[in-house]
């Protein structure tokens, strides 16, 4: 598992795991309990999904 943080999200942690071979799954949380996820092939794609969804969280 590896865990990110990004500047413009500052509260948040992105926890990035290959579930199966090809196969990731990324789960974002903040500071007060808000959680995000997706699961898919693409692992870039699905950060950034999740990025955007944390950032209509924030807003």
């Amino acid at each position: 598992m590896t865990r990110k943080t990004y500047p413009d999200l500052p509260n948040w942690t992105f926890e990035i795991d290959e579930v199966s071979a090809g196969v990731y799954e990324v789960v974002a949380r903040d500071h007060i309990g808000h959680e995000v996820s997706e699961k898919g092939i693409d692992v870039a794609a699905i950060i950034e999904l999740c990025r955007q969804r944390a950032a209509k969280l924030v807003n």
